[in-house]
C-alpha cells in the first residue's frame, strides 16, 4: 500500500468565533482531522500517517539519537521514517465557518508529479452533520471508491414491525368498539334513557354481561398497547434511519451570516 500523509486542517472561523480562546479554536479542526484520518484508515487503501504521527515519529527518532541507539546502524534507525517522509500523496484541508454553517475543503497533492490529484468540498449546518459526510469527502479527495452506504436493515425492520403493530392495534380496537356497541344495543336498544334504566329484551344472565365487559376492557388495553408499541418502534426506526441522499459532488445552499445571507456550495 502507498503512504498518504494527512496534515493538520487549518481553521478560518468567522467573526462569531473571534471571542473564543486559541485552544477552543483548535478543537474543531483537530477533531475533523482525526475523523479524516479514521475515514481513510478504515478503507485500507492507504497507509495513513497524520501530522500527529509524524511529530511522534520525529520525537522518537530524536530520543534514539540522544541515547546513542542509532550510532551503530543509522540507516536502519531512519528507514521507517524515511518511507513515511517520502509519501507520494499529501492530504491537506481547511475547516471554515460561514455564519452558522461549517465548510470542509480537502485537497490531495501528488508529491511525485508535483500537482493536485483531487479535491472535495462539503458544507454542513453543524459539526455532527459534517462528521457524516467526511468519509465521502475523503474518498472523493483521494480518488478512491466511495464508502458503501450504511445499512438500513434495522431501521426498516423497526418501521415495518411498528407499522404492523400500530395497524393491528387500530384494527383490534375498532373490533372491540364494535363489540361494545353491539352489547350496548342489546342492553339498551333505543339508547340510554334520561333515567339511566335500559329496557332490553331477551337478555342473558347478568354474569354474562360482566364477563363480556371485563373482556372488552382487556381488549382495549391490548389495542392501546399495540398502538403505543407500534408508534414507539416507528419513531425509533425514523431516528435510526440513515440519510437517503448520498452526498454528491455538487452542493449549493443559502446560509445566514452576520451581514445577511451567503450562497455556499461545493463541487
Amino acid at each position: 500500500m502507498r503512504f498518504i500523509v494527512v496534515v493538520v486542517l487549518l481553521a478560518a472561523m468567522g467573526a462569531a468565533a473571534q471571542g473564543k480562546s486559541k485552544k477552543s479554536k483548535l478543537t474543531e479542526p483537530e477533531a475533523v482531522t482525526d475523523a479524516v484520518v479514521a475515514a481513510l484508515s478504515e478503507r485500507g487503501l492507504f497507509d495513513v500517517v497524520s501530522a500527529r504521527d509524524l511529530a511522534t515519529a520525529l520525537s522518537a527518532e530524536r530520543q534514539k539519537q540522544l541515547l546513542g541507539v542509532c550510532e551503530s546502524n543509522a540507516d536502519a534507525c531512519n528507514s521507517s521514517l524515511g518511507e513515511v517522509l517520502s509519501a507520494p500523496f499529501i492530504v491537506s484541508g481547511q475547516l471554515s465557518r460561514i455564519g452558522t454553517a461549517f465548510q470542509l475543503t480537502l485537497q490531495t497533492f501528488d508529491a511525485v508529479k508535483g500537482r493536485p490529484a483531487g479535491r472535495s468540498n462539503r458544507v454542513a449546518s453543524s459539526l455532527e452533520a459534517l462528521q457524516q459526510v467526511i468519509p465521502y469527502a475523503a474518498a472523493e479527495a483521494t480518488g478512491s471508491p466511495l464508502p458503501p452506504p450504511p445499512s438500513r436493515v434495522v431501521p426498516v425492520t423497526l418501521l415495518s414491525v411498528g407499522a404492523v403493530s400500530f395497524i393491528s392495534g387500530a384494527v383490534f380496537g375498532v373490533i372491540t368498539l364494535t363489540q361494545e356497541r353491539l352489547l350496548n344495543d342489546e342492553l339498551c336498544p333505543g339508547g340510554v334513557p334520561e333515567d339511566g334504566r335500559c329496557t332490553g329484551t331477551a337478555l342473558s344472565e347478568r354474569a354474562f354481561y360482566l364477563t363480556q365487559n371485563e373482556a372488552l376492557v382487556r381488549q382495549k388495553w391490548v389495542s392501546a398497547g399495540l398502538m403505543a408499541a407500534g408508534a414507539a418502534l416507528t419513531v425509533l426506526g425514523i431516528v435510526l434511519m440513515p440519510p437517503f441522499e448520498t452526498p454528491g459532488r455538487v452542493s449549493l445552499r443559502v446560509m445566514p451570516t452576520l451581514g445577511g445571507f451567503a450562497v455556499t456550495g461545493g463541487f
